[in-house]
């Protein structure tokens, strides 16, 4: 079970796990981070996400104010939450940027370790959702998310106990992908310390893919 810890430096392997696109992302991995003091940080994000979002989120980003001035035109509501969601989708992860930053001023190693085939997958119909039509649409439901919901569920789990979610094939497929991935790079540097941030889901490991690592898992929200 992850936990807030006191931090054990003896530890050669450390699991982070992230609530995505939490407004406290920043703040939070920045003080753990710091406090872990890795030598190696890998992350759960794909090289294909990555470039998709360099590529992608500036027409896409334009499409949606372009919606936005419309119904202000037409004094019609919107819902603030979902053009939140939507503008959320396309930019960086807080994790990515937080870590990028870290690690170029330390000057040490950055992996982005998950599996592009699902990037793609999740991303192929980006330009569907993003359609003018399709925002507009998304903008006007009033029961749209706003985010909470995967907060919520994850304090169910790790406070009590409670599962709202399953652990499904791909989330096997993608964490063993992810341990082996993290076994390799630990085999060529067995003197470094390795920080692995991912979503908190994933530090169910119901399986035991990363029991081999002897991992410290930390949920760092209260």
């Amino acid at each position: 079970m992850a936990t807030t810890i006191d931090l054990d430096h003896g530890r050669r392997f450390y699991m982070l796990g992230v609530i995505h696109r939490d407004k406290r992302n920043r703040a939070l991995l920045r003080q753990w981070i710091t406090g872990i003091m890795p030598d190696v940080i890998t992350l759960e994000f794909t090289q294909y996400g990555l470039m998709f979002r360099k590529e992608n989120r500036g027409r896409y980003k334009k499409r949606i104010d372009e919606v936005l001035k419309k119904l202000k035109n037409d004094k019609r509501p919107y819902n603030g939450s979902a053009m939140d969601d939507l503008k959320a989708f396309l930019n960086m992860p807080d994790e990515y940027e937080v870590v990028a930053e870290y690690c170029k001023g330390r000057r040490i190693p950055f992996h982005l370790i998950d599996m592009d085939m699902f990037s793609y997958l999740k991303l192929q119909n980006a330009e569907e959702l993003f359609d003018s039509g399709n925002i507009e649409e998304l903008l006007t439901e009033k029961d749209a998310a706003n985010g909470s919901r995967e907060a919520t569920m994850a304090r169910l789990f790790f406070k009590s106990g409670i599962k709202t979610a399953s652990y499904d094939d791909e989330m096997y497929v993608r964490d063993r992908h992810m341990a082996d991935r993290l076994s390799l790079l630990m085999k060529s540097s067995p003197e470094k310390r390795f920080l692995h941030i991912t979503g908190w889901r994933h530090l169910e490991d119901p399986h035991g893919l990363y029991s081999p690592l002897d991992p410290l898992k930390v949920f760092p929200y209260d």
